[in-house]
């Protein structure tokens, strides 16, 4: 199994979509009422935080001279000799 490094902006994403959705299970469940104009923006709002982290964390791996982070949906090049 290959190895990888810790990627911050993957685990603050996490945790903010996380916070995200334990928001809307409240609001499911009717232990918080969340109407649809502070919901909306608040999505939005949560969207922007992660996309903002994740900016930060590349520019800080940038900076430090750091390998850019390898794509994750990237196919793998597998060579298979009983082709």
């Amino acid at each position: 199994m290959k190895r990888h490094g810790f990627r911050f902006s993957a685990l603050f994403t996490a945790l903010v979509l996380l916070a995200l959705a334990a928001v809307f299970l409240l609001d499911a469940v009717g232990r918080l009422s969340l109407p649809p104009q502070v919901a909306v923006p608040m999505t939005s709002a949560s969207l922007g935080l992660a996309a903002l982290g994740a900016f930060v964390a590349r520019s800080a791996r940038a900076r430090r001279g750091g390998p850019p982070p390898e794509p994750v949906d990237a196919p793998a090049h597998h060579h298979d000799a009983r082709r």
